[in-house]
């Protein structure tokens, strides 16, 4: 089970989403929300979506506040711990929220999450494996792609970096 700690993100533009890790409830959401993007839309299998690493991984999701009665999950992403850095993974916002900044404000919360956390403390950069097409997005948050294109069920990914910045605490 995540824990509970509460990060959330207001910004003058955004003030009506909150980021935070997500409750047991909200865990079973992002995982709707998930299966809608991942499988549903982007025709990913289900037994690839769904896998051993989200009961270790710590769950971000991101919520419309408008909404607290019924706590919609309208995003969420999973962070991992890699031998060599924190792993963001499964990123993904609703359709029909997406092209606001909700994306970035997402990113921008489980970075600072990840500089704050001691759990975090011995990496000094985040990676995520990018579908190919979002790689611009990704780029937008300033990571950097290194390394060859590479088929993750047969969609081209390619690995990203960012540094963790834990002087704009």
């Amino acid at each position: 089970m995540p824990a509970t700690t509460t990060t959330t993100t207001t910004t003058d533009h955004h003030i009506h989403y909150k980021v935070h890790v997500a409750s047991a409830n909200e865990f079973t959401q992002a995982l709707r929300v998930r299966t809608h993007v991942f499988v549903d839309i982007q025709k990913f299998p289900l037994d690839e979506e769904i896998d051993e690493h989200d009961k270790t991984a710590t769950h971000l999701v991101i919520t419309d506040k408008r909404r607290e009665a019924t706590a919609q999950v309208i995003g969420t992403l999973r962070i991992l711990k890699s031998p060599e850095a924190a792993k963001f993974g499964r990123v993904v916002i609703l359709p029909e929220y997406q092209g606001q900044g909700l994306g970035k404000l997402l990113m921008q919360a489980a970075e600072r999450y990840v500089a704050k956390c001691s759990e975090y403390g011995k990496y000094t950069c985040i990676k995520l494996g990018s579908q190919l097409d979002k790689r611009g997005f990704y780029e937008s948050c300033g990571y950097e792609a290194r390394g060859d294109v590479y088929d993750d069920t047969g969609c081209p990914h390619i690995w990203m970096y960012k540094p963790i910045d834990r002087n704009k605490l």
